[in-house]
C-alpha cells in the first residue's frame, strides 16, 4: 500500500529565518489518525517542538536538517518522566506521545541544538535569565529531588512516551539538550540503523534510555555518548515501586558504542525491575565502563535474567560493573530487607573480550540481599592500563580502593569458566572474593607475575577446577575462614579434575595475612 505523502513545504516553508514550525506541525497533525507520510525534503528547517500523532510516517530525505530552536521560551512545560520520577520539565523536541503506529525514518538529521542548553549547566543558577529562574521555579514545585538532580528537566530530543508499534530508522539524532531519545511507557518498539551522536563532555548525554517498557529491539546502531550509551530504567524507589512497570524483553544487537559512560547499563532506576534482556554482537570502544549494572538501598526492584554476549571491549576504566552501592560506601552493616531493598540474579557473560582496561570487574552485592547466579564464561580480560589513563572510579562506590583484579563481594554466587585475567606485574591479586556464598572457579586462568592468582576471604563454599597449580610451588589461592555461621565460620574448598599439586598451592592463611 502506497502511503499519501505530504510535502511540508506545501504547508508554507519560507526560505528565510523564520520558524518552520506551523507548517510542519501542520502536516504532522494532518497525517495523524489518518494515516500518511509526512516528508521533509533536502534543506534545513528551524523549529520549535513538534508532536507526532497515530498512523504517521515522518520522513527525512537525505540531506534535510531539522534543527530545534535554541530558546527555552519556545519549549512549553509538560509532564512525562524524567530520571526515574513523574513529573513535570521542558517539552521533549521530537514528542511522540500516546500514540501507535508511528515511524520515522529516512537518511536525515535531527538536531537539538544542545550546545544552548549544557550551557546553563556549567553556570550557577544565580546566572540564569530571570525568566528561566522563574520557569524552574514554577516547575520545581511539584517535582522531586535528590542529591544527584541538577538540571535535569531540559528536553530529550526524541521521547517515545506511551507508545505501541513504533519505529526509529535510517536517521541521525544529535546535540541532545537532555538525554538523546527516551522510551518510556512503551510497547513494541524497534530502534535500527540509527546514528546517535552527542559530544562525550555532553551533560546527561545519554544515547538510548528504555524506561519501564517492554518488547524493545535496537540493532544496528551506532551510539556516540556523553553519559549512558544504551540504558535501561524502571522507575525511581518508592514512587518507581508503586508504578510497577517493568522494563522487559529488551534486545540489543549489533550495535558500536564510542565514549560515554558505559555501553550497556542498567539502572540505577531499578524500583519496577529489569529483566529479560539480551545483548549480542556489540563493540564498546573509549568508554568509561563497559557492562554497568548499579542500584542501591532504596532503590528496590529486581534486575534478573540477562545475557551478554560476544561482545568487544577496548580502553574501558572498568568492564564489567555489579554495583549495590551506587553513590554510598561500601563498608556498611547489613540492613534488614525490605522492598527498598535492590536484588540482581542470574546474570550471564559470554564470549567477552576487553582489553586495555584499568580494572578487571566490580561485582558488589549487599550484606543482607547477596547478588546471585552471577556467571563468567569464555572471557578474556587485559587489565594492564595505567589506572591514570581516565583517573575514574570503576564503580563510583565510596571506600572502595581501585585495583586492576577482579573485586567480588556480597554475592551469593559467581562462576568463572574459562575466564583470563592479566593485570600488570606487581599490582595485586588478579581475583579477589569475599563474604561471598559460593565460588567457582573452572578452568580460571591468571597472568601475575607474584602472589596467588585468587585471595577468598570470608568465601563459605570454594569450587576450583580445571586450573593449573603454579609448577614453582607458589600458591594459586590464599583462603580466609568463612562467614560466621557458615559451617562454622569456615571454609569449604573443593577440587576436582586440576593440574598439578592443586592440593599444596591452596593456602589457609591468617585474616591478617590476607592481601586486601
Amino acid at each position: 500500500m502506497t502511503l499519501e505523502q505530504r510535502n511540508v513545504r506545501d504547508y508554507g516553508i519560507d526560505d528565510d529565518d523564520s520558524l518552520d514550525t506551523a507548517a510542519i506541525q501542520a502536516a504532522l497533525d494532518d497525517c495523524a489518525g489518518t494515516g500518511g507520510e509526512v516528508y521533509l525534503p533536502p534543506g534545513t528547517y528551524r523549529s520549535a517542538p513538534l508532536r507526532v500523532g497515530d498512523d504517521t510516517t515522518f520522513r527525512l530525505a537525505n540531506g534535510a536538517e531539522l534543527r530545534f530552536v535554541q530558546d527555552f521560551t519556545a519549549f512549553p512545560t509538560v509532564e512525562s518522566r524524567w530520571e526515574g520520577w513523574n513529573q513535570d520539565g521542558f517539552h521533549p523536541c521530537l514528542h511522540v506521545a500516546d500514540a501507535a503506529n508511528v515511524t520515522i525514518t529516512g537518511e536525515g538529521v535531527i538536531d537539538g541544538g544542545g550546545s544552548y542548553w549544557w550551557e546553563f549547566v556549567s553556570v550557577p543558577p544565580e546566572q540564569y535569565p530571570s525568566e528561566l529562574t522563574e520557569r524552574l521555579e514554577e516547575i520545581r514545585s511539584g517535582n522531586k529531588q535528590d542529591a544527584v538532580s541538577t538540571f535535569t528537566v531540559r528536553p530529550p530530543l526524541l521521547q517515545i512516551d506511551g507508545c505501541e508499534n513504533m519505529t526509529v530508522s535510517g536517521v541521525t539524532l544529535r546535540n541532545s539538550p537532555f538525554w538523546n531519545t527516551h522510551v518510556v511507557y512503551s510497547d513494541d518498539v524497534t530502534i535500527h540503523d540509527v546514528s546517535i551522536r552527542n559530544p562525550p563532555d555532553a551533560p546527561n548525554g545519554d544515547g538510548i534510555d528504555i524506561d519501564s517498557s517492554r518488547f524493545v529491539r535496537v540493532s544496528d546502531t551506532h551510539i556516540d555518548a556523553g553519559d549512558d550509551a544504551i540504558c535501561l530504567k524502571s522507575g525511581k524507589d518508592a514512587e518507581g515501586r508503586e508504578v510497577g512497570r517493568p522494563t522487559e524483553n529488551v534486545v540489543v544487537t549489533n550495535c558500536t558504542v564510542e565514549h560515554g559512560h558505559g555501553g550497556v547499563v542498567i539502572g540505577s532506576e531499578t524500583a519496577g525491575d529489569v529483566r529479560h534482556v539480551t545483548v549480542t554482537n556489540c563493540t564498546f570502544t573509549d568508554t568509561d565502563r563497559g557492562i554497568r549494572i548499579k542500584s542501591k538501598r532504596g532503590r528496590g526492584g529486581t534486575v534478573e535474567d540477562l545475557r551478554f554476549d560476544t561482545i568487544v571491549m577496548r580502553r574501558v576504566a572498568c568492564p564489567f560493573v555489579i554495583n549495590g552501592y551506587y553513590q554510598t560506601d561500601i563498608d556498611s552493616d547489613p540492613e534488614p530487607v525490605t522492598e527498598a531493598t535492590p536484588n540482581v540474579r542470574n546474570v550471564d557473560f559470554h564470549h567477552i573480550t576487553a582489553e586495555e582496561v584499568e580494572s578487571a570487574a566490580f561485582l558488589a552485592g549487599l550484606p543482607e540481599q547477596r547478588f546471585e547466579g552471577i556467571s563468567f564464561t569464555d572471557v578474556d580480560i587485559d587489565a594492564t592500563r595505567p589506572f591514570d589513563a581516565s583517573d575514574l572510579s570503576p564503580a563510583m562506590a565510596k571506600g572502595y580502593d581501585q585495583r586492576h583484579g577482579v573485586f567480588c563481594k556480597s554475592l551469593g554466587s559467581v562462576s568463572f569458566r574459562d575466564v583470563r585475567v592479566t593485570v600488570p606485574d606487581g599490582s595485586g591479586t588478579p581475583l579477589t572474593a569475599e563474604a561471598s556464598s559460593t565460588v567457582v572457579l573452572d578452568g580460571f586462568e591468571a597472568q601475575s607475575d607474584e602472589g596467588p592468582a585468587v585471595v577468598a576471604d570470608g568465601v563459605e563454599h570454594l569450587r576450583i577446577g580445571g586450573c593449573v597449580a603454579p609448577e614453582d610451588g607458589e600458591p594459586f589461592a590464599h583462603v580466609r575462614d568463612g562467614a560466621a555461621g557458615a559451617n562454622d565460620g569456615e571454609s569449604s574448598v573443593l577440587l576436582a579434575g586440576n593440574y598439578g599439586d592443586m592440593a599444596e598451592a591452596v593456602v589457609s592463611v591468617q585474616p591478617e595475612a590476607v592481601e586486601r
